[in-house]
């Protein structure tokens, strides 16, 4: 993730700089999951940062990405994965979320997301985001057994301790009532 962030502003620099020969608008896209973990009926979000690294603004930009989340496998909880910006002016960025819901847990292709865009001169431009790649989407039980708080154990082990310490504590108290610390006069 951190590598595709270091080629990501490692081709912004590239193009920045052959960029002041071109004057025209240049865009570089990103699509980074925030959530650690995909989990089969839990929601997972999902970023995208659209930046123009050119010299004029990008206009009527839209982003595609529905081709990678098909409604049979995923529901939409929030957001949109086909979204339209109509102006990203030169040097801008805009960040887009969604957030997605797995339906079915098991491997699954992570695929780049398609972000057109029309320059000055009303030339269509073409770009895709990085991919994620393959990533596993966890089944319910599975991710609480490994992930999720163990209250329960904690409890249960508490309820099963209680009696002896409670119980050796009373002992303590009882014993202690018994026999009083008495102070020991020293002899010289």
């Amino acid at each position: 993730m951190k590598f595709s962030l270091f080629a990501l502003l490692a081709v912004a620099v590239t193009c920045a700089d052959v960029g002041t020969q071109t004057k025209d608008a240049f865009v570089l896209a990103h699509k980074q999951p925030l959530s650690t973990y995909a989990v089969e009926n839990m929601d997972f979000v999902l970023e995208y940062g659209i930046y123009n690294v050119g010299d004029k603004p990008a206009q009527k930009v839209t982003l595609d990405d529905r081709h990678s989340f098909p409604t049979n496998s995923f529901e939409i909880v929030k957001g949109l994965l086909h979204v339209h910006f109509e102006k990203i002016p030169a040097g801008g960025n805009v960040t887009h979320s969604v957030v997605i819901r797995p339906r079915a847990y098991g491997f699954f292709n992570y695929t780049a997301a398609q972000v057109t865009y029309y320059t000055d001169n009303e030339n269509l431009h073409v770009t895709l985001t990085n991919t994620p790649g393959e990533g596993y989407i966890y089944r319910q039980k599975e991710y609480d057994r490994r992930f999720a708080p163990k209250y329960t154990y904690f409890l249960v082990f508490f309820a099963l301790i209680a009696p002896t310490t409670i119980g050796s504590y009373l002992l303590f108290e009882q014993s202690k009532a018994r026999f009083p610390n008495k102070p020991v006069k020293k002899t010289t």
